[in-house]
């Protein structure tokens, strides 16, 4: 019989992981896996970690995070027909789905970055992620996230840095602008 495999096991790995590189396509060879197992075991999951915050349309449960705001990962409660327009993180990310269907789509940033609050992004790719599928972005990566069900979706979201202490933007694709973004948190 397998071993559980939770929380503390994760976070014990993360941090291994991420003091032996820092090259990213390494870490998510490497974590998506253990992602994987620990959103195969939903014994550690709490029902508070299903509440979205109706004003932002989705919850954002910390469940670790180091003192230098370093290796965050949340539970992210993605209440039904909602989600977040397209953004960045700041840092790479490396999200595992939990429960539910939620579409993911990817863009490509076209402008050369000079210019303050202008973007232009278009549509890359689009995806359905489901339990247990990983999603992994370099950090630079843009993409939405939209929970077009009924029911909340839970999905796992892992981050070299907690994304409200990096330099991040959320993207208005329609008017080519980008602004900084922040989180509610629980």
């Amino acid at each position: 019989m397998r071993a559980s495999y939770g929380l503390d096991d994760y976070i014990a790995d993360l941090r291994r992981i991420t003091s032996e590189t820092t090259d990213e396509s390494e870490i998510f060879d490497r974590l998506g896996p253990l992602a994987q197992r620990l959103v195969a075991d939903k014994s550690w999951l709490k029902p508070e970690y299903c509440q979205a915050d109706a004003e932002q349309g989705f919850g954002v449960h910390v469940l670790h995070e180091e003192a230098d705001h370093s290796l965050a990962v949340f539970m992210v409660a993605w209440a039904p027909h909602n989600g977040v327009a397209p953004h960045d993180h700041g840092t790479w990310a490396l999200i595992a789905g939990v429960e539910g269907v939620e579409r993911n789509t990817s863009y490509a940033r076209l402008d050369d970055r000079s210019r303050d609050g202008y973007a232009e992004i278009e549509v890359k790719s689009e995806l359905q992620a489901g339990p247990g599928d990983l999603i992994c972005m370099k950090n630079g990566g843009i993409h939405s996230v939209r929970n077009e069900t009924d029911q909340i979706t839970l999905s796992l979201h892992t981050y070299g840095r907690h994304v409200n202490y990096t330099n991040r933007s959320v993207y208005d694709p329609e008017n080519n602008g980008a602004e900084a973004f922040q989180l509610k948190v629980n």
